[in-house]
């Protein structure tokens, strides 16, 4: 364990060489994909790619976010991936848009996927880009103002298989493997995932008898592509079971429950001439959650309940028709799509000690169409202007009124020997998820159909200063919403909040490239909101050191996050400390180390109504073994 701490210690003394070669060099290394599907105007933009997946020997999407400049990576109280914005809790589930490819994992229950996708395994994965302040105009779907693009590899460049174990020292286990072949006009990849994570137990007592907290999950993931000529058809299914963690129950004391959830889909895409493309897709997911607490679970105004199930069923149909036309220096993007979205709901809530009992099981559609367009003029070969706007047509099935909501966005990308300059202004709106709209029991939670979608005006401004081997960004984006979406379980349940507010984050970016194998990076990065609201840490950065040293990949990271008192609680600024070292045997073997909230400092989360705060990285070392064939 020392060795390992010390080698990854030393290797900024080690590697640091002066190599203009190697620069240019490191620039060709990005994935090629990643410069064919990265959108410049969609957004500021953060990308992950192969090199750098492999190097931190990432495994699955949340050591990604845990990474991610302007958000800090939680966990809720029931044991979900969620990111919180600095110095504001959880980050409203519906403005999180998670692509694979150019599919949208999207749900009709809780509008977003993200839910159940947050710790999804990557291996499969060649790069990530994450858009902030987006309004997915671009991508042709669902608004979010936060797009997490996941491009999975392609059987062209994967030629063969690959095999990957990893364990860790709680018991552990992960398995990936998948295949690839093409054959002139055809090719497939396939893709298999197991994984078993156990995590950290803690312990809350109550009328002195302890309670354990776990927060174990297992599942599997699948996804297979098959590509002919213009035509691509993908299949994937994610299942994912996990304890409850908290739980549920107004004293934290769970006694057992679990989440079992599962999210198939089925995506055909087909490329025409003229750059005409068509999607088509169906989606099928499921939701089930169990709580169970002895010392009582708080449902609406019901009284206290002691078992307390619930099932959401997804089924969602698309069609996304658009084209690009070219001429000069004007492009034009116009598109179309339709969306039915079905949405049913079932569960029982059952006391043994008050005389209360409700079986549920009621079903609503949403039929969503959308008219969107975006022009692009180039007015020389340093500048650039973007306008576009998107129109969605909402029509319930049910009880909700129809609506219209209109996204309009103009951005100007301006390049000045070595600045780049970018600015964009989106007045959007963030969709409401259907569990808060439509619930005719109001039981266990009381919906309003009534629910406005929330408002935002954002505006965002970027300076990106390149020169030889030093790169530095800063960015500032400010929101302003209204019709905020909040929950009063004693009154009316799900309102829009009548007063509004705005929100200011800044990030500064420097990157140091030593040379083709070696790089540094610091981001910092701070949040404010005119509500003296302090729910996370305020301030946080992020260090990064990428080495090589013949056959060793090293890699180093530490995540520093302010202190900040929440829930009656004081936390102590934190230092999460990873750290990864990675054998290459031969081409094709390859073993690795990777250390985890090394000294175990990493940030904490407060949580209402309990007594400490706990971290939401564990304490981790990874094994990892590779092997190509």
């Amino acid at each position: 364990m020392r060795l390992f701490l010390l080698l990854c210690i030393l290797s900024p003394i080690l590697f640091a060489k002066d190599n203009l070669s190697s620069l240019l060099a490191s620039y060709q290394r990005e994935s090629e994909l990643s410069k064919i599907t990265k959108k410049e105007e969609a957004g500021m933009i953060n990308i992950y790619t192969r090199h750098d997946l492999e190097e931190m020997q990432v495994k699955r999407l949340d050591d990604i976010l845990k990474i991610l400049p302007g958000f800090h990576l939680t966990r809720t109280t029931n044991n979900l991936t969620s990111l919180q914005k600095p110095t504001l809790s959880t980050v409203q589930l519906t403005s999180i848009r998670l692509y694979i490819n150019d599919h949208d994992m999207s749900s009709s229950s809780f509008g977003s996927a993200f839910l159940i996708w947050g710790e999804l395994p990557i291996e499969y994965i060649d790069h990530i880009e994450v858009y902030k302040g987006a309004s997915s105009i671009e991508f042709g779907n669902e608004t979010g103002s936060v797009i997490i693009k996941l491009y999975t590899k392609t059987a062209k460049r994967e030629e063969g298989g690959k095999i990957r174990f990893y364990g860790d020292n709680y018991g552990s286990a992960n398995l990936d493997t998948y295949i690839a072949s093409s054959t002139g006009e055809l090719s497939y990849f396939a893709y298999a995932n197991l994984n078993n994570i156990n995590r950290e137990d803690y312990y809350n007592t109550y009328e002195n008898k302890t309670y354990e907290l776990n927060s174990n999950r297992k599942g599997h993931n699948l996804y297979a592509n098959l590509q002919y000529k213009k035509w691509i058809l993908e299949l994937g299914s994610y299942y994912k079971q996990s304890n409850d963690f908290l739980g549920r129950g107004i004293h934290y004391t769970p006694t057992g429950g679990e989440l079992d959830a599962y999210h198939h889909y089925l995506h055909l895409t087909k490329k025409f001439q003229n750059n005409l493309k068509l999607q088509l897709s169906y989606d099928n997911a499921s939701y089930d959650r169990t709580y169970l607490d002895p010392n009582g679970i708080q449902i609406t105004d019901a009284p206290l309940i002691n078992d307390f199930d619930i099932n959401f069923n997804d089924e969602i149909f698309s069609i996304v028709v658009d084209k690009k036309i070219t001429k000069e220096n004007h492009s034009l993007l116009l598109g179309t799509f339709y969306k039915r979205k079905k949405f049913s709901v079932d569960g029982s809530f059952i006391s043994n000690s008050q005389d209360y009992s409700s079986v549920s099981n009621f079903a609503n559609a949403l039929n969503l169409y959308s008219l969107y367009a975006e022009y692009t003029y180039n007015y020389n070969t340093t500048t650039r202007v973007i306008a576009s706007l998107k129109e969605d047509i909402f029509k319930y099935q049910k009880t909700i009124a129809s609506n219209n909501e209109l996204v309009t966005k103009l951005g100007l990308i301006k390049h000045i020997q070595q600045f780049q300059f970018k600015a964009f202004i989106t007045n959007s709106y963030i969709p409401t998820a259907f569990y808060q709209l439509y619930n005719p029991d109001n039981t266990p939670y009381k919906a309003n159909p009534n629910l406005k979608n929330m408002h935002l005006l954002l505006g965002t401004f970027s300076i990106h200063y390149k020169v030889k081997k030093h790169h530095i960004k800063f960015v500032v984006a400010r929101n302003q919403i209204k019709d905020s979406i909040v929950y009063n379980p004693a009154a009316e349940g799900f309102v829009n909040s009548p007063e509004s507010h705005s929100y200011t984050r800044l990030e500064l970016l420097y990157n140091y490239i030593f040379d083709l194998n070696n790089r540094f990076s610091i981001d910092l990065f701070c949040g404010e909101n005119n509500k003296d609201v302090i729910a996370s840490p305020k301030y946080a950065s992020i260090i990064q050191l990428f080495n090589k040293y013949k056959k060793f990949d090293i890699y180093n990271e530490l995540v520093y996050k302010s202190a900040y008192d929440y829930f009656g609680l004081s936390m102590d600024a934190s230092f999460d400390y990873t750290a990864s070292i990675k054998y290459h045997y031969n081409r094709d073997l390859s073993i690795g180390l990777r250390g985890e909230n090394i000294f175990k400092s990493g940030y904490k989360q407060a949580y209402q109504n309990f007594d400490y705060a706990i971290p939401v990285s564990d304490q981790k070392i990874w094994f990892n073994l590779e092997y190509l064939f």
